[in-house]
């Protein structure tokens, strides 16, 4: 099977930039960003926002639109483009969505996935549905209509497939977890299972974004955004990490360099900041989770 995968449009940008005979500079001038803004985003690094996309393009000179869909598109992944791509297919059925508007309960029967190319069955689209419901906030999940009475076997299915995910304390450790007598646990988010397939849920845990990870998260989360994380995962420059330093948990995205974690600036930013790694075999030393899962807020 072929793995969707978006273009890598940074590599276009660089091509484009060194047939135009332009320095990083002079396309960060042109731009209206910094130059090591423009670095990241030429590297992989970053993906820019719609707008500064758009100036990228009209500074090189290439298509416009292209540019503000693909950082779009960039953003949500291949995998929510596709769950996108079935809710338009709702959109098109009157009569499911009808049944999505009534309040009353999606169906969700034993059909066959739907061969490529012929649509999702409505079993699917209702799963799907309810990801995308998830995916709002994990109030979406408990949301009923007023007044509505549910049975005891419903409720025993909805808290089977809810998981309750720890929310610690801005900058806590979430090592402190596995100590009895220690409290660092402001809440606990509700999650639909299915979100979390392939993942022990013994190893997530979140946190609630501050207001002081704009520097690092600026493009990626907002204050107020809840991000789920599971121990000891890849430290790739897409996800955000949460790392041990001297301050406590700090949320950025990061990479590996020269026996250092280098935490990667927000969007506008141009500080970076790195983190001596003690060890290189043991980066979960100073790596204390990588994200699994981002819930707007």
């Amino acid at each position: 099977m072929i793995e969707n995968r978006l273009p890598n449009l940074h590599t276009r940008m660089r091509r484009r930039r060194t047939q135009l005979g332009l320095t990083g500079s002079e396309l960060a001038q042109r731009a209206g960003i910094s130059t090591s803004y423009v670095s990241l985003i030429e590297t992989g690094a970053k993906v820019p926002e719609e707008d500064v996309a758009a100036g990228l393009a009209r500074a090189l000179d290439d298509d416009e639109a292209f540019y503000r869909a693909w950082a779009r598109a960039a953003r949500l992944g291949t995998h929510d483009l596709a769950i996108l791509n079935e809710m338009e297919a709702i959109s098109r059925t009157p009569a499911y969505a009808s049944l999505v508007e009534s309040g009353e309960e999606l169906p969700r029967l034993d059909s066959p996935p739907a061969p490529p190319g012929e649509g999702a069955p409505a079993a699917d689209l209702a799963e799907r549905l309810w990801e995308v419901a998830s995916r709002l906030g994990p109030e979406a999940l408990a949301a009923r209509r007023p007044g509505r009475r549910h049975g005891p076997k419903l409720r025993v299915e909805t808290e089977a497939q809810a998981v309750a995910i720890p929310v610690l304390a801005a900058g806590a450790d979430p090592a402190v977890l596995d100590m009895p007598e220690a409290r660092p646990v402001e809440d606990r988010l509700l999650l639909d299972r299915r979100l979390l397939v392939g993942h022990d849920s013994r190893e997530l845990f979140a946190y609630e974004v501050p207001p002081a990870a704009t520097k690092h998260l600026r493009g990626v989360a907002a204050p107020g955004d809840r991000i789920v994380f599971r121990r000891h995962g890849p430290v790739t420059p897409d996800r955000v990490c949460a790392i041990r330093t001297a301050q406590g948990i700090v949320l950025a995205r990061a990479l590996v360099k020269e026996g250092s974690l280098l935490l990667l600036p927000g969007e506008g930013e141009v500080d970076f900041e790195s983190v001596e790694l003690p060890d290189a075999g043991k980066l979960s030393d100073v790596v204390a989770g990588t994200h699994v899962l981002l819930i707007r807020r």
